[in-house]
């Protein structure tokens, strides 16, 4: 009965119209089957066997703690070491040249870079090991990655820092060797300490203002592709508000968000720059 049973249209529309008031993540036409699936596996963990109560319960609040699991569950978050390395490239690059080309005055010096969506850590983790490669220009300084995500499940994973080979097959062999330790099978490679510890994970829901920043580099990549104009609007604006002037955010070729960011530079057709 299990691997039958699918959401009605109604059903469809209604779990849709409610990760959209959670998340503003839009779940498009023709994904009922997706959908189903994933919602399935929230039926099975409270032995429930309908659609609609399980909505019910959900949507009234009537399962305590349910909402973040079933986020967990609707969302989806698939990322990789080194993900676009022209990015990375130019974050290790340009950026932190134009970071230390100034004059500054004596003592340390800060540098705060967001992963907005950062699912597992992978992105907040290439981060961290593009600057414990460049420690020595960046004698002086000290630098906080923060990954942020609205799922619990992939944050805990963020936070084990622990990955399969498949996460790892973009890391080049040398920073493979310097910045992880395999597993005793071999099958797992774990991020070091000492890069580990200068990321931070924490849930955030992009809908809403972020109370951390400001930031020199925002990465958000790949995420807006889910939402739709309104909810774009809505983000755009609040990453804007959370650069540093003179910030650059970093955004993916399919967010679709070109046209709102207006009160930034373009540099590329990755990156714009806060004035």
């Amino acid at each position: 009965m299990w691997e039958l049973k699918q959401l009605s249209p109604e059903e469809y529309d209604r779990f849709r119209g409610f990760i959209y008031r959670q998340t503003g993540i839009a779940v498009p036409d023709g994904k009922v089957t997706l959908l189903s699936n994933r919602v399935r596996r929230r039926l099975r963990a409270h032995g429930l066997d309908s659609f609609a109560e399980y909505y019910r319960l959900l949507s009234t609040g009537a399962l305590p703690g349910e909402l973040e699991p079933f986020i967990d569950a609707v969302t989806t978050n698939e990322t990789s070491f080194f993900r676009t390395d022209s990015h990375f490239d130019w974050f290790a690059g340009p950026f932190l040249g134009a970071v230390l080309a100034p004059p500054r005055a004596a003592g340390p010096h800060l540098l705060r870079v967001w992963s907005a969506a950062c699912s597992s850590g992978e992105e907040a983790y290439t981060l961290a090991i593009c600057l414990a490669e460049n420690r020595q220009r960046l004698a002086g300084w000290r630098w906080e990655i923060l990954g942020t995500d609205i799922s619990e499940t992939a944050l805990a994973a963020a936070r084990q820092a622990t990955y399969p080979r498949r996460a790892i097959e973009g890391v080049p062999a040398a920073l493979l060797e310097r910045h992880f330790t395999a597993g005793p099978d071999g099958t797992t490679w774990t991020v070091k300490p000492e890069v580990a510890r200068t990321c931070g994970f924490r849930r955030h829901n992009l809908m809403e203002p972020i109370d951390a920043g400001p930031f020199d580099c925002i990465l958000i990549r790949n995420v807006l592709i889910y939402f739709d104009q309104a909810s774009k609007e809505v983000v755009v604006g609040h990453l804007i508000r959370a650069l540093a002037p003179g910030g650059h955010l970093v955004v993916g070729p399919t967010e679709g968000i070109h046209d709102m960011l207006a009160p930034l530079v373009k540099r590329s057709n990755f990156l714009y720059q806060k004035p």
